[in-house]
């Protein structure tokens, strides 16, 4: 680990409570376990509350644990540049994308019935609600596009605002879709906190169980790539997120049957015409 931070760490060492003297040494002796936790993990990790690992990055100079990961995750020299050879790059990437594919279809098959159960909370939903910022934003969207062919009454919009708006009418008839890998954007969490006080189903797609997101939800179905601060936004997690949104929608067209299938005529029929 860079001087930098075991420096910060040391320096800063007499202002620390115990509880975070003993984050300290495990940050130390534990950082490249570190850069993959969520806060909550962390927190359980060692039996401390969350709001003890806020005030430590703070000592640190840090505006919260997020920040702090990222420093941490430079100290170890982690970089979203990899120094393949050129030649053996498409193998790594090609393996990547497979292997993110294999592990995640792995978690579906174990939780085959909670896949099957969201499904059914979809297709008899009055109104699905799609929610996601940034790269899981694009799932959310590409999520919207594929439900309304089938005939989901849902929504998704890339204004927080206006979702918000909507998801304060919501309620225990509608069903919300929640993207986020980390599980821990706060735009995210909070909506979804907002639409489960208003009675609605939450299903969050995200790689941690341990999450403020998972927290939330009704139900959990998980990917199997985690990222490191700087990997946000990996294509191989975009994968892992598409294969379970895709799962969960062939799941749903099935029980939707005929409906589905007419709905999906008639969107068709809509811009056949735009179509050479």
């Amino acid at each position: 680990m860079s001087e930098d931070i075991v420096t910060l760490i040391k320096t800063n060492e007499k202002i620390f409570t115990n509880r975070e003297a003993e984050l300290a040494h495990f940050v130390l002796e534990n950082a490249e376990r570190v850069i993959y936790m969520t806060i909550t993990e962390l927190a359980d990790e060692l039996k401390i509350g969350q709001g003890t690992i806020v005030r430590f990055c703070q000592k640190l100079g840090f505006s919260g644990f997020h920040p702090f990961k990222i420093a941490l995750a430079k100290s170890l020299g982690q970089s979203s540049e990899e120094n393949h050879e050129i030649e053996s790059l498409i193998d790594v990437v090609r393996r990547n994308h497979i292997e993110a594919i294999e592990e995640t279809s792995k978690l579906l098959s174990v939780n085959e019935k909670i896949v099957r159960e969201c499904a059914t909370r979809i297709a008899t939903c009055r109104r699905l609600y799609l929610l996601g910022v940034g790269a899981s934003g694009v799932t959310a969207m590409d999520a919207f596009y594929k439900f309304m062919r089938i005939g989901i009454d849902a929504r998704y919009n890339q204004d927080p605002h206006l979702l918000a708006m909507w998801l304060s009418e919501c309620n225990e008839q509608d069903c919300v879709l929640a993207f986020s890998q980390s599980g821990s954007t706060a735009i995210v969490v909070d909506m979804a906190n907002l639409a489960k006080h208003n009675g609605s189903c939450i299903i969050a797609v995200t790689a941690y169980a341990r999450s403020p997101l998972a927290e939330h939800a009704n139900f959990v179905l998980l990917t199997s790539i985690r990222e490191s601060p700087f990997q946000s936004g990996a294509i191989r997690s975009k994968i892992a997120q598409l294969h379970v949104l895709e799962v969960l929608f062939e799941q749903t067209k099935f029980l939707l049957s005929d409906k589905a299938i007419e709905a999906t005529k008639r969107t068709a029929m809509a811009v056949e015409k735009w179509i050479y």
